[in-house]
């Protein structure tokens, strides 16, 4: 307990900067006011990567960080920004200091804690089947009649905030879940939008709030974050976001609305007491690689060599966005020399499915959907498509269930709006699925 309190207290005096980032910086470039570059990196692994020991390390973690207090300031500092850092385009920046926040509250229990990433459109058909929704992992469905999760890294959990109760689990489809968003879905928003509140847009109405209402319980709530699933689901997020930047080299784009108007790169990050950011703003988050944004994702392009300026948009691994690799490059690469395309973390399925969308979408429906992959042919196209053809896979693309009029009305979203972008992803799948695209997935 006393050595609990002593953390706790360490880390309310210097919880914003994240010590143990800033010890693997260099100083910034002479003449130059950008921020410093990381030297040292951690990298987020895929959850499915992960060891049971791996699990259990985290788990425990978690267990000190809520005998300490952490988990309840978490949950209760989302819920009381939930209607500031939501349908605006803050939502990715608060969220990527969060789970660094987190993470580095984490390190201070074990130097090695680093927060997965639950790539969740790997199980969009049948979400239930998870390997992560085990009792090994993330824990399974909650109990009949109480719905406390009683499993996992969380199993038999006791919550203090709004109130004291056990962490609670209910899964959207009496006992199942629901369907999710395919890689394929994500990917079109990846490659199509080209602008950071039309893609925050996509995916805050599709596979963000899937994966919340699809585990239900507390997940389903403003102070979700103190179910650990909170933070590898926005991990992921995450993950897409910087897969976005990336694409179109638009690191520092940040557009649309913010908390408090027009988005500024200059704004002020929401934040609450319980969970300080220090007057921490945007830009500070926009790049990973620099600043206090220590780390990458497994499946990720690296970060820009340097500090990009503002308004540029190229691709900064790819100097002619045109020329796309070929497969062999894509894999080789793993993912970290061109453009993502793709909304999955799995390398090999990556680059077939984007050499069977090439190959079975006519040019008007590739310009539409997936216009990263307009003009893009490779040597193996068309055979590693017809090897995936012959694999067994590629069921129909499932269609991904909508938003519940309660989950709409707690964000604030208009529900014309949302519909309308569940109306598109519908049409992504439908032209798939009318086409011979086999999916690998």
């Amino acid at each position: 307990m006393k050595i609990g309190i002593s953390l706790v207290f360490a880390a309310l005096v210097s919880l914003s900067q994240g010590q143990d980032q800033v010890q693997g910086q260099t100083q910034a470039q002479p003449g130059r006011s950008s921020p410093a570059t990381c030297t040292s990196m951690r990298v987020r692994r895929n959850a499915a990567s992960l060891s049971n020991q791996e699990w259990q390390n985290i788990g425990n973690v978690v267990t000190r960080m809520a005998q300490d207090g952490w988990i309840g300031r978490f949950g209760a500092s989302h819920d009381r920004l939930f209607s500031r850092v939501h349908g605006n385009t803050v939502f990715f920046p608060f969220h990527r200091r969060y789970i660094l926040e987190y993470e580095n509250i984490g390190r201070r229990y074990d130097p090695n804690f680093v927060v997965p990433y639950w790539d969740a459109t790997q199980s969009a058909r049948n979400p239930m089947a998870d390997p992560l929704l085990s009792a090994n992992a993330l824990g399974t469905n909650g109990q009949d009649g109480t719905n406390c999760l009683t499993d996992g890294i969380q199993g038999n959990s006791q919550l203090t905030y709004p109130n004291q109760h056990c962490l609670r689990r209910k899964y959207d489809n009496n006992g199942s879940i629901k369907q999710w968003y395919t890689p394929e879905v994500i990917s079109s928003y990846i490659q199509s939008d080209t602008s950071l509140a039309k893609f925050r847009e996509d995916i805050e109405y599709s596979i963000h709030g899937a994966v919340h209402l699809g585990m239900g319980g507390d997940m389903d709530s403003g102070y979700a974050a103190q179910d650990f699933s909170f933070m590898a689901h926005h991990a992921n997020l995450d993950r897409l976001w910087w897969d976005w930047q990336s694409t179109h080299g638009s690191y520092l784009m940040y557009d649309g609305t913010g908390s408090n108007g027009p988005a500024a790169l200059s704004d002020a990050i929401p934040e609450d007491s319980s969970v300080p950011f220090n007057g921490a703003t945007v830009e500070s988050v926009m790049v990973l690689g620099y600043g206090n944004v220590c780390y990458t994702y497994d499946s990720s392009p690296s970060p820009p060599q340097s500090y990009p300026t503002a308004g540029g948009n190229a691709p900064a691994n790819n100097p002619n966005p045109q020329q796309q690799p070929n497969q062999q490059q894509q894999s080789n690469s793993n993912g970290r020399g061109w453009p993502v395309l793709s909304g999955s973390s799995n390398m090999a399925n990556r680059a077939r499915e984007n050499s069977g969308i090439q190959g079975a979408l006519g040019s008007d429906a590739v310009s539409r959907f997936f216009p990263g992959l307009r003009g893009w042919r490779n040597r193996n196209g068309r055979r590693s498509y017809q090897e995936n053809k012959a694999s067994g896979c590629g069921e129909p693309l499932p269609y991904p269930s909508r938003l519940t009029p309660e989950w709409i009305k707690m964000h604030g979203f208009d529900p014309d709006r949302v519909e309308m972008f569940h109306k598109h992803a519908c049409e992504i799948i439908e032209t798939l699925n009318n086409s011979t695209y086999k999916s690998p997935y």
